[in-house]
């Protein structure tokens, strides 16, 4: 005999045990500079540019190095980087609006890095815009696209 709800208590189960979104959701650029101050700058610029102000820059790299003595993780890939953190409220407001749960892609963040290597000098931006696409998601994902499209334009490509 089956039970009535035991369709609906597998399909939430399997909701809740779901993997999270995958790395593939998130936006890469490759700028065309190796001068990694400068593009911290242009992405600074370019936050500021749309009304917004970092609300803190977490030197991710660094923390990678310095942790490694201790945790034995690795060494990190990286030169520089950096996560740095800001919120919209417009943005904010009309996720959280949406689902109270969306709190967790606040506040948006952006990463710059470069590689330790010689093969790869040049400055990465990137970012994960908030999921779905629902109106919050939707501007969320066209404001980082903006910032990032601002910051590239600071680079052009050499023709």
């Amino acid at each position: 005999m089956t039970r009535p709800f035991a369709l609906p208590a597998l399909l939430g189960l399997t909701l809740v045990l779901a993997p999270p979104t995958r790395a593939d959701d998130i936006a890469h650029q490759r700028l065309n500079t190796t001068d990694y101050a400068i593009a911290r700058i242009a992405l600074n610029d370019a936050i500021i540019d749309e009304g917004l102000r970092v609300s803190s820059v977490s030197d991710f790299g660094q923390m990678l190095a310095r942790t490694d003595a201790d945790l034995h993780h690795g060494a990190t890939p990286y030169r520089q980087a950096e996560v740095f953190a800001f919120c919209s409220v417009l943005v904010a407001s009309q996720l959280v609006r949406e689902a109270p749960e969306r709190i967790a892609y606040c506040p948006l963040t952006v990463g710059l890095y470069q590689l330790d290597t010689p093969d790869d000098e040049r400055i990465h931006l990137v970012f994960r815009p908030p999921g779905g696409h629902s109106p919050g998601a939707n501007a969320g994902r066209a404001l980082l696209e903006r910032i990032g499209r601002r910051v590239q334009e600071n680079f052009p490509i050499d023709r």
